[in-house]
């Protein structure tokens, strides 16, 4: 019975720490921004810019699309985590306060 809950308790921090990490390093973000491309039209409105002598700002020509692929399991996964995150927080900061008290004294 020991085993089974070492081993559940190992499968939650698992779980925790793989969406922490795909939170936290924005990969959807990245992928999005990275195809930020100019468009054909944008290509001819830049080049006739050019000829016409205006001042030319790059982000008038890119073409942003901020999709959210996120979804019920997605979100449900975050909120344990956050979850999961604020009980470590309190137990660790119990545990450094006790340790502090032992310290102190």
């Amino acid at each position: 019975m020991n085993n089974i809950w070492k081993l559940l308790l190992v499968v939650i921090v698992v779980i925790f720490l793989v969406m922490v990490l795909a939170s936290s390093n924005g990969y959807y973000e990245y992928e999005l921004n990275k195809q930020s491309n100019l468009t054909e039209e944008a290509i001819k409105q830049f080049e006739q810019d050019i000829k016409d002598g205006k001042e030319i700002d790059v982000e008038d020509y890119l073409v942003k699309e901020n999709k959210d692929y996120s979804n019920s399991f997605s979100k449900t996964g975050i909120k344990i985590s956050n979850k999961i995150s604020d009980i470590f927080k309190k137990t660790f900061k119990f545990m450094f306060d006790a340790l502090g008290g032992f310290l102190d004294e």
